[in-house]
């Protein structure tokens, strides 16, 4: 049988390309087994290999030891299958993008304006180079309803963790109501706010009476629970 020009070359391409599928599928299904909840947000890409890796015979990938999900580059182990069990043949290396549901602003919001459910949507996305750590739907259902731009957005942007906030219960200089409880005795303590806080996020306030600096728990706007003396 002859082979017209065309016909030769996409041969050639497909042998060249059968060690690197196989070798794809392997450390997909390694990826599979041992972080199941995240292989369908992990894309897989063999870079270069050396050793022996035979496409026509049975492999798997040994994946780098440690709890994290592998990123980016990975250089892993090939093993293949022999009469004396499985044995390192060869290695690879890997590029493991990742993708995930990112958390997107739909219009340009300034730093500090209210920021509504109807302002935000996601977009699948890939993180493997995400400068910080992608806010996710999850993350956003976490924070309510109510929220706030902790800097400025621009639209169709991914955000990050820290993007968004709930609305301050202080703002620095703002005057707090501080309670410090001691047994039986409670005191309502004036005070200033030294930095920003939503509720339940501890903060520093001052009283000039005193002269002291406390560190404490925002319970409401404006008030808050005494947690130690500074």
């Amino acid at each position: 049988m002859r082979l017209s020009l065309s016909a030769f070359v996409l041969l050639t391409l497909l042998v060249a390309a059968a060690p690197a599928l196989t070798l794809q599928a392997a450390a997909e299904r390694a990826l599979a087994a041992r972080f199941p909840d995240d292989a369908e947000r992990l894309r897989v890409r063999v870079l270069r290999t050396g050793g022996d890796v035979d496409a026509a015979a049975p492999i798997r990938v040994v994946l780098p030891g440690g709890a994290a999900i592998p990123r980016g580059h990975t250089q892993v182990d090939v093993l293949a299958e022999t009469p004396n069990g499985w044995q390192k043949t060869g290695w690879a290396l890997l590029h493991v993008a990742h993708y995930d549901s990112v958390v997107v602003a739909r219009r340009a919001v300034g730093r500090g304006e209210p920021v509504a459910p109807a302002d935000l949507g996601t977009v699948w996305t890939e993180t493997t180079t995400f400068h910080g750590e992608p806010l996710r739907a999850a993350d956003l259902r976490a924070l309510g309803d109510d929220l706030r731009a902790d800097r400025s957005l621009r639209a169709d942007r991914a955000l990050r963790r820290g993007d968004l906030r709930p609305p301050f219960a202080a703002d620095t200089g703002d005057a707090v109501t501080m309670r410090y409880r001691r047994g039986t005795l409670t005191l309502a303590v004036p005070c200033h706010a030294r930095e920003p806080g939503a509720v339940g996020d501890e903060i520093r306030l001052y009283n000039a009476t005193t002269d002291a600096t406390y560190r404490a728990r925002l319970t409401a706007p404006g008030e808050a629970e005494w947690i130690v003396t500074l």
